[in-house]
């Protein structure tokens, strides 16, 4: 660091000392001019003066490349400086979050791990099959996981997780993926408490609601039975029949719930989301135009492909068109359009409506088994189109439209 301090004091002297013999010379050659006739002499020191002014030129140029070199030199020290500070930041950002975090490279090597993710592990590793909570067959799983799925694994020591996958690109580098493992305990489980209860609680009130009147007409009917002098049959009859229509709507309710409860596994295979529309325009077109409604659809890219169970695609769709349908009914320009994209290596089906909309804080209620706003409403369409989503891997969302209306966006793997 001192022999760096002092390079410019002697670049100073040295210029200094240059331009004193310098001015010397020229001093002497104007005195010999004046006083005397020796013209080599002049000449010889002519030529010193203009070899040494060329040094103190060279002697300038040399230190203004110096001069811009450790100004570039300093100017990197700064930017890896300051690169330094913001990987040390995001580091710590990172280890705050309680998820443990895995980048992981093309060939399953991992680049980064935060605080939570080392804990899990127990040490560091290179690989996530090292991992002794994951285990070779864990680790096989996560790793065969696609871009944008969610879902729950076990770990070795029966403990669940919930796994989010997600992929980026830095230039330069292959695509590295960041896979998140949240455990399913603590405000989760509390999560899923809540919602047994909710269930519960619709369970109760729908059967409540059937058996109420069915035991008060039966009340009826054996205070009826005993009366003196009989009973009219109009009354008996009409007593009968109640009963009979909230046993009917009891039944219907038990099997709109197994229709829940008892989603069957897809059977995955490549679909032509072209072809799958083309299908959904001929099926549901003609009856949205009967009811004046303005329908389209369009796929971008026309060869775009995704990886689900066709049929149960279809009746998620319908659903959710039926919905649409519905929500659209008292606009002024009902209007209804699929629009079919790839997004992020998925592929995502958006319904869209200019509908009458849905008010945010009924955005999640909407999901919920027999929740229903219509009258005479199911109440689980929507959540048998999630849960068909959910069983692809994918995902169901709504948003609100612009400028009036709701935008459900169903997102589905591209690949198998």
């Amino acid at each position: 660091m001192d022999f760096k301090l002092a390079r410019p004091r002697r670049l100073a002297l040295g210029l200094t000392l240059r331009a004193v013999f310098v001015a010397v010379l020229a001093f002497t050659v104007v005195h010999l001019l004046a006083s005397t006739h020796f013209y080599a002499t002049m000449v010889l020191l002519v030529g010193i003066a203009a070899v040494v002014t060329f040094d103190i030129v060279q002697m300038i140029g040399r230190a203004e490349r110096t001069t811009a070199n450790e100004e570039a030199r300093l100017a990197d020290l700064g930017i890896a400086v300051q690169r330094q500070r913001q990987l040390e930041y995001l580091q710590t950002l990172l280890d705050t979050v309680a998820a443990a975090l895995f980048v992981v490279n093309a060939d399953g090597r991992v680049v980064l791990a935060n605080r939570a993710a080392r804990s899990l592990a127990g040490a560091s590793v290179d690989r996530l099959e090292e991992i002794a909570a994951l285990g070779a067959s864990g680790a096989a799983q996560l790793l065969a996981l696609p871009p944008g799925a969610r879902q729950v694994v076990s770990l070795s020591e029966g403990r669940r997780v919930f796994v989010h996958v997600s992929q980026f690109s830095v230039p330069g580098q292959s695509p590295q993926r960041l896979i998140s493992l949240q455990r399913i305990a603590g405000d989760l489980d509390a999560v899923e408490l809540n919602a047994w209860q909710d269930m519960a609680d619709v369970l109760t009130h729908e059967m409540m609601n059937s058996l109420t009147p069915i035991s008060s007409l039966s009340e009826s009917l054996e205070t009826l039975l005993h009366a003196p002098g009989g009973a009219q049959t109009s009354e008996l009859a009409g007593a009968l029949e109640a009963i009979k229509r909230r046993s009917r709507g009891l039944m219907d309710f038990v099997g709109r719930y197994r229709a829940v409860a008892e989603l069957p596994a897809p059977r995955v295979e490549v679909v032509h989301v072209q072809t799958f529309c083309r299908g959904i325009d001929r099926l549901f077109g003609l009856v949205l135009k009967e009811k004046g409604i303005v329908y389209r659809s369009s796929v971008t890219p026309a060869d775009l492909t995704c990886a689900a169970d066709p049929q149960m695609l279809e009746q998620a769709v319908i659903n959710l068109l039926r919905n649409a349908a519905d929500a659209v009914t008292g606009a002024e320009q009902p209007q209804i359009e699929i629009s079919c994209e790839s997004r992020d290596g998925r592929v995502a089906l958006a319904i869209a409506d200019n509908g009458c909309g849905i008010p945010d804080a009924r955005r999640e209620q909407i999901f919920v088994p027999f929740f229903t706003t219509k009258t005479g409403g199911s109440g689980i369409g929507l959540n048998l189109a999630r849960q068909v989503a959910l069983a692809h891997g994918g995902q169901l969302e709504v948003r609100a439209n612009s400028p009036r209306g709701s935008v459900f966006t169903l997102t589905l793997p591209a690949r198998p």
